[in-house]
């Protein structure tokens, strides 16, 4: 790879990303990636290390995602009072990955390293950045003036009014206690999140199934515990929602290690931004994303919960992505609903979008399910 003006790079795509991401609609999420390499010629502190520096506001969410196969990434993020959010070893491989809610505007940095002293080698970076609207703040403290839990545990309760499809992200941090998250919606499951990448925040991610009051438990993860905390609500836009019913059956193909399974396919356009989500009552659910230049992704028990995966894509790039719905267990067959959210106006009826339907292959065949390099999806936040 060639590499002139190494040292002026990372300045030059911070730019860059700051006067694309700037222009995106409120809302709306954007993403640039950019291919770059570490070694001489790069600032050093023991470890090479290029920076990249945003402009971010309030209330936003940022992912950053860091991948080489020349060496083991070592990610950052700089906040303007100078604290750094640190990853490496994201998941089961050596990529890093940040997704970090906004709190203070200013001047960020994202600081692309490895995690051993002196590796270089060329990378791969993905800034998304997706903004959201704060909706209440509070800060609080768990005490024996609270409630408290059959379990005992101390709580706090707030409220929310939300409209069907509407997307939430709600945080509580704690440096003094080890936070736990429960969201009531007015039908259906409770949805619950504890250690959110971190002992210190807990984090619901998720899209309202209908309108109406939602009540919000701040409490902790044990019983007992005491101390102060920060909670945050936030809005994204309401998502276009596109749901696909089926049942896996002995007609349908099997993944290697796996039970039946069926395909779905889907047009996505660079830097297009969904939410995949596979639910059933009678199936241990798998979910898997194939897309273009070897993109793969795969999500089970997602937060730990058998009945739903799901998974967070950031199209890498233009082209048909195959979306594979699946049985975890061997031999069980059973109904599924796949909801398919996609962000802005268009959403997922771009053109050239296929009709999506269930692939059904007769027989048994076995198709092998791989892990490919560069993970790219996110499974994020909690949804129960």
């Amino acid at each position: 790879m060639s590499r002139p003006l190494r040292s002026f790079y990372p300045l030059l795509l911070g730019s860059l990303i700051l006067a694309g991401l700037l222009t995106a609609p409120t809302g709306h999420s954007q993403s640039v990636r950019f291919q770059g390499e570490l070694g001489p010629g790069d600032s050093k502190l023991g470890r090479y290390f290029d920076t990249y520096p945003l402009q971010l506001i309030a209330g936003e969410r940022i992912v950053a995602s860091l991948s080489s196969y020349d060496f083991d990434a070592c990610l950052l993020l700089e906040s303007p009072e100078g604290g750094e959010i640190e990853n490496d070893d994201y998941g089961e491989g050596s990529d890093a990955r940040i997704d970090a809610l906004v709190e203070t505007s200013g001047s960020w940095k994202v600081k692309v390293s490895s995690y051993e002293e002196g590796e270089q080698g060329e990378y791969l970076l993905t800034v998304v950045r997706e903004r959201l609207r704060p909706l209440q703040s509070h800060a609080g403290k768990l005490d024996e003036q609270d409630m408290v839990s059959v379990k005992g545990e101390y709580y706090d309760s707030y409220s929310v009014i939300l409209e069907q499809n509407q997307r939430v992200v709600i945080s509580m941090i704690s440096d003094q206690f080890d936070p736990f998250l429960v969201v009531k919606p007015p039908r259906g499951r409770r949805i619950v999140n504890d250690d959110y990448e971190g002992e210190s925040e807990s984090r619901i991610d998720f899209i309202a199934e209908s309108g109406g009051r939602y009540e919000v438990f701040a409490t902790s993860y044990a019983g007992g515990e005491r101390g102060e905390y920060s909670l945050r609500i936030l809005l994204g836009q309401r998502m276009n929602v596109r749901q696909i019913d089926g049942y896996l059956d002995p007609d349908d193909m099997e993944l290697e290690e796996h039970g039946y399974c069926e395909m779905h396919p889907l047009h996505l356009e660079e830097g297009q931004h969904v939410i995949l989500e596979m639910t059933s009552e009678q199936l241990d659910t798998l979910l898997t994303a194939d897309g273009p230049g070897g993109f793969y992704a795969e999500n089970d028990d997602y937060n730990d919960q058998t009945y739903i995966s799901r998974l967070e894509v950031f199209a890498p790039a233009d082209g048909e992505y195959i979306i594979t719905t699946a049985a975890y267990q061997a031999g069980v067959e059973g109904s599924y609903t796949l909801k398919i959210y996609s962000f802005g106006i268009s959403g997922i009826n771009l053109p050239n979008t296929r009709q999506l339907a269930p692939v059904r292959v007769p027989g048994s065949g076995r198709l092998a399910s791989l892990r490919r390099a560069s993970l790219q999806v996110a499974a994020l936040g909690a949804y129960h």
